[in-house]
């Protein structure tokens, strides 16, 4: 049992490795894209000096952890595959995590659990506390990964969603200063920051490359699985068929989107004193009962206890 925990632990460990390892090379990749750049003017590097800079760590062991790695993605389905690489498009890819990455995550994170609570586990306790703790590491390592993903996703889009109407107001005041669409977007890009501009600047150089504008908006809009943002694209694409002025269409659709929002913030607002009664039955009227019928209470029983005398 122990040797087994063993290699349960050097698997999930040197899994957590390479996650790691492509976390930091994900960081890494920018300055690797500029030098890239300045490459002409730099002196010969070839590729065994690239691998002698490398750290040493890094050297020896992100070839078997790749090779980990393929295994794990030739092993998992291809439907699988599919989910977890559209719910990475839609969380934005946090921490440069791939879908490589994310499944040996996945591989890596039960065995962790079964590992931890076999160490958790003392010899005082029963066989069917043991299996429950076994059972409980597992069920945490197999979900744990999935609603960190998950939670990613819906964190992105309620951020674009709230972004939306902002960028639109700026989209429309470029549009109709006498910038075309794609300069607008450009405009939007250059200006602000957040998951919408990353999203935009990918439309722009989809359609930069040779793609329809037509087709990269909706494929952005079929990417991040917002409605809002799917809605402003159905619109776009629809007066762009038409022959609508985009200008009206996109101050309509800021209109519409800054509606949407006060109406949701109302209802949210409704929603509060409902979601305020539990707390409050459950910490500050025990606290009032306490306050106003303590001393009552005190001297109740002080004259009871006269009284006995």
């Amino acid at each position: 049992m122990i040797e087994v925990a063993i290699v349960l632990t050097f698997v999930s460990v040197m899994s957590f490795i390479y996650v790691i390892i492509q976390s930091f090379q994900e960081k890494n990749r920018q300055i690797k894209t500029r030098l890239e750049r300045l490459k002409p003017m730099l002196p010969e590097y070839t590729e065994i000096d690239a691998e002698l800079a490398q750290p040493l760590f890094i050297r020896l062991f992100a070839p078997l952890l790749k090779k980990f790695a393929g295994i794990t993605t030739k092993l998992t389905p291809q439907n699988i595959k599919k989910q977890t690489e559209h719910l990475l498009e839609i969380a934005g890819f946090p921490y440069g995590l791939t879908v490589n990455d994310f499944l040996v995550v996945k591989l890596a994170a039960p065995i962790l659990g079964v590992v931890g609570a076999f160490f958790a586990v003392n010899e005082e306790q029963g066989m069917q506390m043991k299996m429950m703790i076994l059972v409980a590491g597992l069920v945490l390592g197999l979900r744990i990964p999935d609603f960190f993903l998950k939670r990613q996703a819906t964190k992105r889009q309620l951020k674009l969603t709230d972004e939306l109407p902002d960028n639109l107001d700026l989209l429309t005041v470029s549009v109709e200063a006498g910038l075309g669409f794609d300069q607008a977007l450009l405009k939007v890009v250059e200006k602000t920051r957040g998951p919408l501009a990353q999203e935009f600047k990918k439309v722009l150089h989809e359609v930069r490359i040779g793609k329809p504008r037509r087709d990269a908006l909706k494929e952005m809009s079929g990417r991040v699985g917002v409605e809002e943002l799917q809605t402003f694209v159905a619109a776009v694409v629809q007066a762009e068929q038409l022959g609508v002025s985009i200008g009206n269409v996109l101050r309509i659709q800021a209109q519409q989107l800054r509606q949407k929002r006060r109406l949701k913030a109302e209802e949210k607002a409704q929603k509060a004193p409902v979601k305020m009664l539990i707390p409050m039955i459950l910490f500050i009227f025990p606290s009032l009962f306490i306050v106003l019928l303590g001393p009552g209470a005190l001297q109740i029983v002080d004259n009871f206890s006269k009284m006995n005398k």
